[in-house]
């Protein structure tokens, strides 16, 4: 049995919006705040931006493998650890995704010149940010390897749905 999210209880569900909470508002320092770390290069931006989307991975995933109190608990079965290298294969390519966004991200804001207009509001921020990230998503699902993540994803899901 998978684990599900007890989106009945009060204390999950604080403990995952100030998670998600924390953050996006790591992210949103990046562009403001003492620091100012957009100013400071890309460098320093994409260190940042990689750092704030590490701990919004973290925010969402959920632990992995049976209930708690399900038959088998803590036993380490050959389907449940093919489950766990895929999920750790997804997130990495995941991870990927993320760093090649903040770094498209980075180089945008780098590139604005006297043609271009400045990045003055959060849309045109936010606007910005999305088009590096599905850009980076649709490069990276375009390659063999991707495919080859998410199939063996998916069939090590069925595997360990069906060892249950």
């Amino acid at each position: 049995m998978f684990y599900t999210p007890p989106f009945d209880d009060p204390m999950f569900l604080q403990r995952s919006l100030s998670g998600y909470a924390a953050a996006i508002g790591s992210l949103a320092v990046t562009f403001s705040g003492p620091s100012n770390v957009a100013a400071q290069g890309p460098a320093a931006l994409q260190a940042s931006l990689a750092e704030g989307y590490r701990r919004l991975f973290a925010a969402a995933a959920p632990a992995m493998g049976p209930r708690a109190g399900t038959p088998g608990e803590g036993a380490s079965t050959p389907a449940l650890v093919r489950f766990q290298v895929a999920v750790a294969r997804w997130a990495e390519l995941m991870s990927a995704i993320a760093q090649d966004a903040g770094a498209r991200l980075a180089a945008a804001l780098q590139q604005a010149g006297a043609d271009e207009q400045p990045v003055t509001s959060l849309a045109a921020l936010r606007a910005l940010w999305v088009d590096c990230g599905e850009a980076a998503y649709a490069e990276t699902a375009r390659r063999d390897e991707f495919a080859a993540a998410q199939a063996e994803l998916l069939m090590a899901t069925v595997e360990l749905s069906a060892s249950a």
